[in-house]
């Protein structure tokens, strides 16, 4: 190749870079300009508005997430999926897994925590894995990974091993006061509610109902059936059962344990 063509070439090239770098520094600027509109915009789809036009400028992190809360907060977690969905950072893998667990879609949620995990421990990751385990009713591995928790924030480990021993009411207790504040699922007005001079049985039961309003049922149905083992003539722990069993779609259970109930007081369910 002759000094001409090389030159040339090398002129191109440099023309192509600089229009490059060019491009990229505009739609930069650019992005962020509609980053501060959606900021200061009146309404949420205005706002949504904005954040759309930034991103197909720049997918900055911090603006993708910002849009998925938007998207979840007027019902749309399909659309905050599908922006969150095939990035690598860890936030925003945390943010998905979150999204998943409440869809409730168990292992969609295990998969992208365990891999915000791979990428770096942090504790998000393994709050979220914690309650992974919890909606696959499996305390011990849940167990396990709020140890790798308590590692890295101990306050957050004593706050979620209060969730995972409720069935304990002492222990769950003796976790919670550990924590200087722990608001998970509203536990503070739990343990308010709540104390160990009560019955132990009621306190286990309620300790059931909160793990079925939170939406944990499999944990809920392992709980009410051991809690039943103990006192089978617990009216109260098959109405609750009957509840937990709706809720997995099991009707039979759910109507054989209406009639316990009812067999043990007629009164009308």
């Amino acid at each position: 190749m002759n000094k001409k063509k090389i030159t040339i070439l090398i002129i191109i090239s440099f023309a192509v870079t600089i229009l490059l770098a060019g491009y990229l520094l505009w739609a930069h600027n650019r992005a962020d300009y509609y980053a501060r509109a959606a900021n200061t915009a009146p309404g949420t789809q205005d706002k949504i508005l904005d954040l759309e036009k930034s991103l197909t400028l720049w997918k900055k992190p911090e603006n993708i997430m910002t849009l998925a809360d938007l998207y979840v907060s007027i019902g749309r977690q399909d659309l905050a999926e599908q922006i969150m969905l095939g990035r690598g950072e860890v936030s925003i893998l945390n943010k998905l897994g979150n999204l998943y667990l409440t869809e409730n879609k168990v292992k969609e949620a295990e998969n992208t925590f365990t891999k915000a995990k791979s990428k770096k421990v942090n504790p998000d990751s393994l709050k979220g894995l914690i309650l992974v385990e919890l909606k696959k009713s499996d305390r011990g591995v849940a167990e396990n990974y709020l140890s790798q928790l308590a590692g890295l924030d101990a306050e957050s480990a004593d706050c979620y091993g209060s969730l995972i021993y409720l069935n304990d009411f002492i222990k769950a207790k003796d976790s919670f006061t550990k924590a200087k504040s722990c608001n998970l699922y509203s536990l503070d007005k739990y343990f308010t509610a709540y104390n160990e001079t009560q019955n132990p049985l009621y306190l286990r039961l309620e300790a059931v109902n909160k793990y079925y309003s939170e939406n944990y049922p499999n944990l809920a149905e392992k709980d009410i059936l051991a809690l039943m083992k103990e006192k089978d003539n617990y009216r109260d722990a098959h109405i609750l059962a009957s509840k937990i069993y709706e809720k997995l779609g099991d009707q039979a259970k759910t109507n054989e344990h209406k009639e316990k109930a009812r067999q043990i007081d007629p009164i009308k369910l």
